[in-house]
């Protein structure tokens, strides 16, 4: 019975995909390139959108770093993907550790010499209110903070032309800040405490966070450096997103019939990375492979500034610092002092 299930399933899905009206998918916008001399850099490359994204980036022999929680589960996955297997690359991360995307960066910056592309697709959402080893609430900390922390760190080898890639959303319209955080925004403002804690209102808060720091970044690179985009893949798409409550697992599945397929979702977000038509161009939010204007907050230059200023000084406060031989001499440092005194 459970084959008959299964079976009954897959056809169900494939047959919602060819009624699909939501554009073309991602295979069909890059199908024409050849990124043989690129390399790019994504998070959450195992699974739903990510993985995709890496399945048609190798297909047009692009270099892939799979940036993932579980390194062995990405590797084994993505054999049964993706076709140039020798294209991809495996860095282990814990977005909920800030030590260990310290580590990552340290391996990229050791065996990477330029990066043309990077994609901030990682996300979690639907968790019960947590705090990670860092002291910051989960949502923040995996969808913003340490995303944000990987990509100025290894700004110094990003290549002339890169393009960075923010995965976005378009629920980051739904958050509102008072006139007091828009002009002093503080970190109980983005790292939600219990009781002022939803997980659909710490997504938000941390798209809105992603948003943002594109802004800020476009300024920072506007006359030299990489260009950077948002890119918002689709409205309920069921990727494994949704896993960690079951109303929003039921939720997504209801609305398969109205929502982009996986291919559909990851074609904005490859089409920020890799289109010609971008060439000279940046500090865009897409949807539907179009430009449109994000939100009025998320909009906010002197906002976005500030959000910056914010992330550095929380990273700061926890010994974490943009740059890692900094942090390496001040723990060792500490370390000595602590055997003198010992």
């Amino acid at each position: 019975m459970q084959h008959i299930v299964k079976k009954f399933w897959n056809t169900y899905q494939k047959n919602l995909k060819s009624v699909k009206i939501f554009g073309p998918p991602a295979e069909e916008i890059a199908k024409d390139l050849n990124f043989g001399n690129k390399v790019c850099l994504i998070t959450g490359a195992s699974n739903g959108i990510g993985l995709e994204i890496t399945r048609c980036l190798t297909s047009i022999d692009c270099n892939v770093l799979m940036a993932s929680r579980n390194p062995y589960v990405a590797r084994n996955t993505a054999k049964n993907v993706c076709k140039n297997f020798d294209r991809l690359a495996f860095y282990e991360v814990n977005l909920a550790s800030l030590s260990s995307v310290q580590k990552c960066i340290k391996s990229l910056l050791q065996s990477q010499k330029s990066i043309d592309i990077v994609i901030l697709n990682a996300a979690t959402f639907g968790l019960p209110w947590t705090l990670t080893e860092n002291g910051l609430e989960t949502t923040f900390q995996v969808n913003f903070l340490s995303q944000y922390y990987l990509l100025l760190s290894i700004e110094k080898i990003l290549s002339p032309n890169a393009r960075v890639v923010f995965t976005s959303s378009e629920s980051h319209r739904n958050v509102e800040l008072s006139e007091g955080a828009r002009v002093f925004p503080s970190l109980d403002h983005f790292s939600l405490s219990a009781e002022r804690y939803t997980s659909i209102r710490a997504y938000n808060l941390s798209k809105v966070c992603g948003v943002l720091a594109a802004r800020y970044l476009h300024q920072r690179w506007l006359h030299a450096g990489p260009a950077v985009f948002c890119a918002h893949p689709g409205s309920f798409v069921k990727t494994g997103l949704c896993r960690n409550w079951w109303v929003f697992e039921a939720l997504y599945t209801a609305m398969l019939p109205f929502s982009k397929s996986i291919g559909q979702a990851a074609s904005t977000i490859v089409y920020c990375a890799t289109s010609p038509e971008l060439a000279g161009q940046s500090g865009f939010y897409f949807k539907d492979c179009r430009r449109c204007e994000p939100s009025e907050l998320a909009g906010s230059t002197y906002l976005a500034y500030r959000m910056h200023d914010l992330a550095c000084d929380v990273l700061r406060q926890r010994g974490f610092y943009l740059d890692v031989n900094t942090a390496s001499q001040i723990h060792e440092t500490e370390h000595e002092m602590e055997e003198q005194i010992c």
